[in-house]
């Protein structure tokens, strides 16, 4: 009896023990906690090359050990990555598969994620990585080490500038094209105004760097060439691929109408309003009561905006302008696309 009874206590404290690390409640397992496994990265100091932007090469690994529950659980592992100030408040975090225990990233892939956490580009700041290990929602994680990394991200978005006649051959004042990936293809609307429309592109805000003009061809560029020439007044959207050596000038918002200075038959373009996202035109309008216009986009019918009261719909009714007399008069016309309002202020 002596020693059945002491089998039976040997056996009962093995069970308190295994119950002291997984309880079954109902048909639902719950965890007192669980040991967290140790994170280690390649490198722990990073400057990204932008020269090495789309090379898919891993620039950094992160690697970990498995959580351990002390029993057989299926564990949801999530690397964490966060700026030092942050407090975990906002992770950038990646969920990795089933039993994998390591994650990495090329320049470009780390470099949008690093910019995502509000790092300034060009400055060496510090992040903290992280990995936390889940088991069910109603299980607080456990974390591993924390790992923190010096980085220096760079801007991926790069810039060229338009001076020209229209803005007094300033650089450092003129308008911008953008390529936000860095892929040598640059966009932006560029108001062109006067009666001189000559400008050239630099890669700078000053004279300094490669200044492109006019190439041996029309719509092509060299960084030995002349001036450059809009093709009108108004504001173009203006495209240069500097892998091809070519540029673009597409015409963006315009009025046309028997009560603009074109008739029917020839747009008047717009300049774009970078502050309020509009466009706005200062035009003499000649009306007798019965001449009308509209707006359109690209210098097409395709798309076109019409209406009255200041209201506008895709396709709607002529825009009827009072009677101006013989003389016609000024009016400075703005539109908003987006909401598709305008009005008309004679001047």
């Amino acid at each position: 009896m002596k020693k059945v009874l002491s089998k039976f206590i040997a056996l009962s404290s093995i069970g308190l023990l295994m119950l002291s690390a997984c309880k079954k409640d109902g048909t639902l397992v719950t965890s007192n906690g669980g040991k967290a496994g140790t994170l280690t990265a390649s490198v722990t100091t990073l400057v990204l090359d932008k020269t090495k932007l789309y090379d898919t090469t891993s620039i950094i690994n992160f690697g970990f050990t498995a959580a351990n529950y002390g029993f057989s659980a299926a564990v949801t592992n999530t690397l964490q990555i966060d700026a030092a100030n942050d407090n975990w408040a906002n992770p950038a975090s990646v969920t990795l598969s089933n039993k994998v225990y390591n994650q990495g990233y090329s320049t470009g892939v780390f470099n949008a994620l690093l910019l995502k956490l509000n790092l300034v580009a060009g400055v060496t700041s510090t992040v903290n990585v992280r990995v936390a290990h889940t088991i069910s929602t109603s299980v607080t994680p456990v974390y591993s080490n924390v790992v923190a990394l010096s980085v220096t991200p760079f801007n991926l978005i790069t810039y060229l500038w338009v001076p020209g006649a229209y803005q007094g051959w300033s650089p450092s004042t003129a308008g911008q094209l953008t390529s936000p990936t860095d892929n040598n293809i640059y966009s932006g609307i560029i108001n062109f105004t006067g009666t001189d429309l000559s400008f050239k592109i630099t890669s700078e805000a000053d004279w300094n760097g490669t200044n492109y003009g006019a190439g041996a061809t029309a719509g092509t560029l060299s960084s030995t060439g002349g001036n450059l020439t809009a093709p009108a007044d108004g504001g173009f959207l203006v495209g240069v691929n500097l892998t091809t050596n070519t540029i673009t000038y597409t015409p963006q918002w315009s009025i046309i109408g028997d009560a603009t200075p074109g008739g029917w038959g020839t747009d008047t373009d717009m300049l774009f309003d970078s502050t309020n996202n509009t466009w706005y035109v200062t035009a003499k309008l000649v009306s007798d009561g019965t001449n009308a216009i509209k707006f359109r986009f690209n210098n097409a019918w395709a798309v076109n905006l019409g209406g009255s009261g200041g209201t506008l719909t895709s396709g709607g009714s002529n825009i009827t302008i009072p009677s101006t007399g013989a003389g016609g008069a000024n009016y400075l016309i703005t539109l908003d696309p987006v909401a598709n309002t305008y009005t008309l202020v004679k001047q």
